[in-house]
Formats: structure tokens, C-alpha cells, sequence
């Protein structure tokens, strides 16, 4: 499913509109849809370096409070 297309308006005009509209008005005329991006090799391989290190240190500070409160 494809989202409607947005007729394209000058900018002074544009800005006239979205100047007059409410604040919900507003916000659904911003809204547009995003694509999911698929990534590539390198780009997933950084993304589970990052996960693991996240891990890696939520254990390093559970050891660390352990410790400290013994």
C-alpha cells in the first residue's frame, strides 16, 4: 500500500497553509510514511557489536553494584 501523493505548493503558499491549521491539522499534514530500511552486511554487523557491548556493560555494572553492596 502506497500513500496518497501531497500536491506540491510553492513555499510561500505552503507556509500560508500550514500557518492557518490546527495543531492536529498540523501534524497529520507533516506525517508521511518511512520506508523500513534493510541494511547491508557492515551496517548489521555494527548493530550487534553495539548489542553485545550493551549487554557486555549491563553485566559489567550488575557485577560492580554486587560487589559494592557485599
Amino acid at each position: 500500500m502506497t500513500p496518497k501523493a501531497q500536491p506540491q505548493f510553492p513555499d510561500s503558499e505552503q507556509a500560508l497553509v500550514l500557518s492557518t491549521l490546527e495543531h492536529d491539522q498540523l501534524v497529520k499534514a507533516k506525517k508521511h510514511f518511512i520506508p523500513r530500511r534493510h541494511l547491508k552486511g557492515p551496517e548489521l554487523g555494527i548493530l550487534w557489536a553495539l548489542r553485545i557491548y550493551v549487554v557486555f556493560m549491563m553485566l559489567v555494572v550488575a557485577y560492580e553494584f554486587w560487589i559494592a553492596a557485599r
